[in-house]
């Protein structure tokens, strides 16, 4: 007997309907406030989120992000399963387990720029003047920060003052008033201040990707797919059937973490100078080593113990203060004692690479302390690893022992 003809077509039907898929939530942050805040803004993503739904299978509900640190708790939480926003909000994601998907047009790029009154012509004749930034949580002033971190600079005590403002035109107009000196600004808007107002633009970030997708990684495959496809692969039907509102997927783009490299370190990793030491490779670390200096490295116990630079001594750092140039001394532990009477012994202090903050606050330390030849190995341990230079292990036990 054959099947009833309408089960059969009742059957065929469901094998062609999509898959339904778990809801997903969409955050979308804004660059600033009171862009979110507008209807134009959220016309545009809630036509994304329908778009996307489509696309993937399943309801997509959106959460606007109107405060870019409140949202990155909840995605080092991993409650969102799609990510969109600026270059710094799609790197510090990363960091927290997303995967990025696709960019849009355009990069964005920081300055600061001088007045002309302020007869600023270079970075270095900005110490003690007044700087005025975009929004706090702006990409402008993550940058900015980034940057003067990157270089050493501690912001508080290199100008006079600092003052952050609610909108970006507003550090600009800063200048024109003579309440500020310096300026942060994106680039374009910086150059049309310059050419219109006269002074001169004393330093520049690096450029970083325009908007923004990023996937939360502990997704399934075939929604990560679904997902990716939606951005860079369209199914002109589906564009068809949700129109989108200010959104060309045509000009997404792929993108890799390393597009995001820059911007999802800068803030975190240490400065690339650092005044009263000298930074080294590995291969002058082992040379120095041959004449006579002695290695410390700063790790915990339990690092030095599993594994370390062969004949580097261990002398943690015990670290509190926050990783940031300009950090509290008197929140960390570290027994400058250890490293003997000499001040012209040579010293090399190493950690776990430029992102570990250990070795550069001793490196400090020591050098307030009057030691004459410092030299900080940035790369610390994986890059002398990586060189294929000996290393040595120790017991956990021993090495807690030496803590002590």
């Amino acid at each position: 007997m054959y099947p009833n003809r309408t089960a059969l077509l009742a059957a065929f039907s469901l094998a062609l309907a999509p898959a339904v898929h778990a809801a997903i939530d969409l955050n979308v942050t804004g660059e600033a406030r009171q862009e979110v805040a507008s209807q134009k803004f959220v016309d545009r993503y809630q036509s994304l989120a329908a778009y996307l739904g489509a696309s993937v299978g399943t309801d997509v509900k959106l959460v606007l992000g109107h405060d870019p640190s409140r949202e990155l708790q909840k995605m080092r939480a991993g409650m969102y399963q799609v990510v969109v926003g600026p270059a710094h909000v799609i790197g510090a994601a990363m960091r927290y387990g997303y995967e990025p998907v696709a960019r849009f047009a355009g990069e964005e790029q920081a300055v600061f720029v001088a007045s002309k009154a302020s007869g600023v012509k270079t970075f270095e004749e900005a110490r003690g003047k007044r700087l005025a930034l975009p929004p706090t949580d702006s990409l402008g002033t993550y940058l900015a920060r980034g940057e003067l971190n990157a270089k050493g600079v501690v912001a508080k005590s290199y100008f006079t003052e600092i003052k952050e403002h609610r909108y970006h035109e507003v550090a600009l107009m800063a200048l024109e008033v003579g309440t500020a000196d310096i300026a942060v600004a994106e680039k374009k808007l910086a150059q049309e201040w310059v050419t219109k107002n006269g002074g001169a633009i004393i330093l520049e970030t690096r450029a970083t990707p325009g908007l923004g997708v990023a996937v939360n990684a502990k997704l399934d495959k075939a929604t990560k797919d679904r997902v990716r496809a939606a951005f860079l692969s369209p199914n002109p039907r589906v564009v068809a059937a949700n129109r989108l509102t200010g959104i060309d997927l045509s000009q997404a783009a792929p993108i890799s973490q390393e597009d995001y490299k820059y911007v999802s370190t800068l803030g975190y990793f240490t400065p690339r100078q650092l005044p009263g030491a000298t930074i080294v490779t590995a291969e002058q670390v082992a040379d120095l080593l041959k004449k006579g200096a002695t290695l410390y490295d700063t790790r915990s116990a339990e690092e030095y113990g599993q594994r370390h630079i062969q004949g580097a001594k261990f002398l943690p750092y015990h670290e509190k203060s926050r990783k940031e140039v300009g950090f509290d001394e008197k929140a960390d532990s570290f027994e400058v004692a250890k490293l003997g009477e000499d001040k012209n012994a040579p010293l090399i202090f190493a950690c776990n690479g430029a992102e570990c903050w250990k070795s550069y606050k001793a490196c400090q330390l020591a050098a307030k302390a009057g030691y004459k030849q410092v030299y900080w190995f940035r790369g610390g341990f994986p890059e002398w690893n990586m060189a294929g230079m000996p290393t040595a292990s120790a017991g956990t036990a021993v090495a807690q022992t030496q803590k002590k």
